[in-house]
């Protein structure tokens, strides 16, 4: 578990109002959709997928906002079915999750605690990166949870 502030980058992004319950929804067609795209549009991929929620809290019904985003060199072009947005620097706490996506609460309850006893605020914007995604062994999935501190 660290304190870090991530870099700000351009990012190709796909946004959709949701729930926890309904998250799945997303997970194949948004992330094949958006390395397309930004192979359509020629420009580099710089790094891992991330998802961003804005607004989420523990309930399984509460409406909040999920960015699916792809970091990319620049932003050129006139993607389809997504947008271009330029994240500044991100101030979080951050820890690595080993394993299935099912098993992540179990790093966001370690996390979330920590938050406070570091004397910090959650933002209440919580991005997961992911490292490496192994759908058909998803024990060997490394996720980086980062959760926005102010």
């Amino acid at each position: 578990m660290q304190t870090k502030q991530a870099p700000p980058m351009t990012v190709l992004y796909y946004a959709a109002d949701t729930t926890l319950k309904d998250l799945g929804q997303f997970w194949n067609v948004t992330a094949q959709g958006i390395y397309r795209e930004a192979n359509r549009l020629g420009i580099d991929i710089t790094g891992p997928i991330y998802w961003v929620y804005y607004g989420v809290d523990s309930n399984p019904d509460t409406v909040f906002r999920l960015e699916v985003s792809l970091p990319v060199s620049e932003a050129i072009g006139q993607p389809e079915g997504f947008a271009f947005k330029d994240w500044e620097p991100f101030t979080c706490l951050t820890d690595l999750h080993l394993g299935p996506w099912e098993n992540l609460h179990t790093t966001y309850s370690r996390l979330i605690p920590a938050v406070f006893e570091q004397g910090k605020q959650p933002t209440r914007i919580f991005r997961e990166m992911y490292l490496n995604m192994d759908l058909k062994h998803p024990q060997n999935n490394v996720t980086e949870v980062q959760i926005g501190i102010a």
